[in-house]
């Protein structure tokens, strides 16, 4: 028997896990975009098997009305750009993000 993937679990712990990421920006009330995005939107790229972050971003806002899979699938508000991802992911220390690949 082959043990389904708990999907909607992982984003849930995943969306805890990016939360306490640590945030190497000099606090702002005008900060726009939160580390949980970044990492979400980035995370996104490889479930969705997409070649570039621009055709992934095309193809999930798309020309529909309502939400888009980043924001009932990853949970993400604010959609970075891949600029703006890897400046805010780019100082972060990868180790930091092991805990929650051990979780899967």
């Amino acid at each position: 028997m082959i043990k389904q993937f708990p999907l909607q679990a992982f984003f849930e712990q995943s969306q805890a896990a990016w939360a306490q990421l640590p945030d190497q920006r000099k606090p702002n009330p005008n900060t726009k975009y939160q580390l949980s995005d970044a990492v979400n939107s980035a995370l996104s790229i490889f479930i969705m098997q997409s070649q570039s972050f621009l055709a992934h971003n095309q193809a999930l806002s798309g020309k529909r009305k309502g939400k888009n899979n980043l924001q009932t699938l990853f949970q993400v508000e604010n959609v970075p750009s891949d600029n703006q991802i890897r400046n805010l992911l780019d100082p972060i220390n990868p180790l930091e993000f092991a805990s929650q690949f051990e979780w899967v």
